[in-house]
């Protein structure tokens, strides 16, 4: 028996909201534009075409796998992040939009910087290094992850946005002090670091702790750790007068700006879409060590 797009689309998301997937539109349009290779557009007008047994087949187990709570992102394979497409599995956290407040505060503050150097650390995807390098063409990036498949899928996602000449991509761990001093110096300092403490793992949705990389979610007891320890060994990676810029959890901007008080003047919090305390920001104010 034949069954139109829109049949197979409505048959997709009763599916996904009979298993309480919470974003079950999006999800079976997701999925389905995937197995179609369609835009959006291209969907809607093609509603009343005819859909083979084999796409219908295909559509039937990428719809399996959402109802197993795997994430979106990692099915379809793809993110769309501050105007790059990037490509998004397993290796790596999901890039997401609150990300995005990280990269504008950071392109808000270098705008008068001439290729300005920048250090990410914990670059997982790439998605913040790629989103910088490409809305500042003059910058040079460094991204430093301990993970070594996270930072294949960032070589990846830098090479297919044409921007592998601006970012350098660097194997090592921030809390190794001898790796950071290597590092040399920088204009801006961002990081997205890790930062759900360990025991706080059952406050995540299951798409988040059953199949993104724990190493990139969890920091131990402390959710402030990275924190610490990165304005900690902050003269041996940013030029007096630089930046440093943090995305954190809620409840935690209050607690960083109390930590780069000694260090850091002009400190700012900046607030996500939703209204809640999601970038710190600040320039160095003291003199780098030899």
């Amino acid at each position: 028996m034949s069954v139109t797009l829109s049949e197979l689309l409505r048959w997709g998301k009763e599916r996904l909201s009979s298993a309480n997937i919470e974003d079950y539109g999006i999800s079976a349009e997701m999925l389905l534009r995937a197995v179609l290779d369609l835009s959006r557009s291209q969907l809607l007008l093609s509603r009343d075409r005819e859909i083979s047994s084999e796409i219908k087949s295909e559509y039937e187990k990428l719809i399996s796998r959402r109802i197993n709570r795997e994430p979106l992102q990692y099915i379809v394979g793809w993110v769309d992040f501050y105007n790059v497409i990037l490509k998004s599995d397993s290796r790596a956290l999901i890039p997401r939009p609150e990300t995005e407040i990280l990269v504008d505060t950071v392109l808000r503050v270098i705008r008068g910087l001439s290729a300005p150097s920048i250090l990410d650390i914990g670059t997982g995807s790439g998605n913040i290094a790629v989103a910088l390098a490409r809305n500042a063409p003059g910058s040079h990036i460094t991204g430093v992850d301990i993970n070594r498949e996270a930072l294949q899928l960032a070589a990846f996602n830098s090479e297919h946005n044409s921007l592998a000449a601006q970012i350098k991509l660097v194997e090592g761990d921030i809390l190794d002090n001898d790796f950071v001093k290597s590092l040399g110096l920088f204009d801006l300092v961002v990081s997205n670091p890790p930062y759900v403490a360990a025991d706080e793992g059952h406050k995540l949705q299951p798409e988040i702790t059953m199949f993104e990389p724990a190493s990139a979610l969890f920091c131990g007891q402390d959710p402030l750790k990275f924190f610490k320890t990165i304005i900690g060994c902050i003269s041996y990676i940013l030029k007096a007068g630089g930046y440093l810029a943090f995305e954190a959890g809620f409840g935690q901007p209050e607690q960083i700006v109390e930590f780069m008080k000694q260090d850091f003047k002009n400190i700012e919090i900046v607030e996500d879409l939703a209204g809640l305390e999601r970038v710190v920001v600040g320039t160095y104010a003291r003199s780098n060590k030899g």
